[in-house]
């Protein structure tokens, strides 16, 4: 990236940190650091005794990467780590886009996240609150604070004093558990012979009341099964009506083979595979978010130097599931307007309400400020 649109961006970013007031909980016990154009994290070990400190700050550096903490220390920007004394964590998921390939089957969609990346990753994160931390964990939506990540996925960060103090091994169990480790469908559903029939077995399985895995498994399967589009994925059998009802009803009181299904151990053995979750980051080189008590990570409503997208805190009451970033996280203008010269085609794309056709490349063109700061970040353009 040359200078000019060095000095160009980082003006862009020091006007929204000008107004912008982003938060999180014992701002003066967390750990900060800032990137900018090599680095995501360029220097670290920076503290700030209150909010109005880091605004300050950050109107005055203009990082591109503003990173905090999921741990709380007594003293945040001591050197080495151990003078920092750790006193306990936020519970952080990270859940990111696959690298390798798009989520709608194809060659990875990079430097741009389509919409078939971004529902399938915002769709995960739907579950692992609702299944996994609402329903197994037993915590209160009051504890749970969603947002996008500003660029690929979206995080979860869990707000409970009585899960700060958990430390990588805690941490690893919780990871585990979510991503199913050592699950298997052997586990899952037991064969019982059936008298009189030596060669003949039926299968006995979880409910929908069973915790955990097998309740979450159970309620899946029914849920696919009551659906007629969903059902004959499981088998063509259940593409009748009365065998569906007769295939839901066997599960819910724990017969998994009330209707015959071909290849039955096959077929629920994928449907297993799909329920299980992964939580981890596996983006480039970044730690295990959820398992590292001191990792710094993307500070919630600053912008992502990647994409100029905000790291957007999803209010509470409003619908994850539903949250859709390319026009909801927005930290600059549709409004205004900015000429840059692309440096490469650019694809249709949708951002702020609107879709845009495609740009040739070496194409000097005016374009609303947000999309224009967007594909600055992507560095397929540069300012006019």
């Amino acid at each position: 990236m040359s200078l000019p649109t060095q000095v160009w961006l980082a003006e862009k970013f020091g006007s929204y940190y000008r107004t912008a007031q982003p938060n999180l909980p014992r701002i003066e016990k967390r750990e900060f650091g800032f990137g900018g154009w090599e680095r995501k994290i360029e220097f670290r070990h920076l503290a700030f005794p209150n909010a109005q400190a880091l605004w300050a700050r950050l109107a005055q550096d203009k990082p591109l990467y503003v990173s905090a903490s999921n741990a709380y220390y007594e003293f945040p920007d001591a050197r080495p780590m151990a003078r920092k004394n750790w006193q306990g964590a936020d519970l952080v998921f990270d859940l990111d886009a696959p690298g390798a390939k798009c989520a709608s089957g194809g060659a990875p969609c990079s430097p741009f996240t389509c919409e078939a990346c971004l529902h399938h990753v915002r769709e995960n994160a739907v579950r692992l609150v609702e299944d996994f931390l609402l329903s197994d964990f037993g915590l209160s939506r009051a504890e749970i604070r969603s947002g996008f990540s500003g660029s690929r996925g979206f995080h979860v960060r869990v707000f409970k004093k009585e899960l700060e103090p958990l430390g990588r091994e805690e941490r690893r169990e919780i990871v585990d558990y979510i991503e199913g480790a050592g699950l298997t469908l052997e586990r899952m559903l037991v064969p019982e012979p059936i008298a009189g029939h030596p060669n003949m077995h039926r299968l006995l399985g979880p409910t929908p009341s069973t915790g955990g895995y097998g309740g979450l498994f159970a309620k899946r399967v029914i849920e696919m099964a009551s659906s007629p589009e969903q059902a004959i994925t499981i088998s063509p059998k259940l593409k009748k009506k009365e065998n569906a009802e007769r295939f839901i009803a066997g599960i819910k009181a724990g017969r998994w083979s009330d209707v015959p299904i071909p290849h039955a151990q096959e077929v629920f053995h994928h449907l297993l595979e799909s329920l299980k979750l992964s939580v981890s980051n596996r983006v480039e080189t970044d730690a295990n978010v959820t398992l590292d008590p001191t990792k710094i990570l993307r500070m919630p409503d600053t912008i992502h130097g990647g994409s100029g997208l905000l790291a957007k805190t999803i209010p509470a009451g409003t619908d994850l599931g539903s949250f859709e970033p390319m026009h909801s996280a927005l930290a600059f203008s549709m409004d205004k307007k900015e000429t840059v010269q692309t440096t490469r085609h650019i694809p249709p794309i949708s951002l702020g309400n609107q879709t845009f056709d495609a740009i040739e490349s070496g194409k000097a063109i005016e374009l609303p400020q947000a999309y224009a700061i967007y594909l600055v970040c992507k560095k397929v353009a540069v300012p006019v």
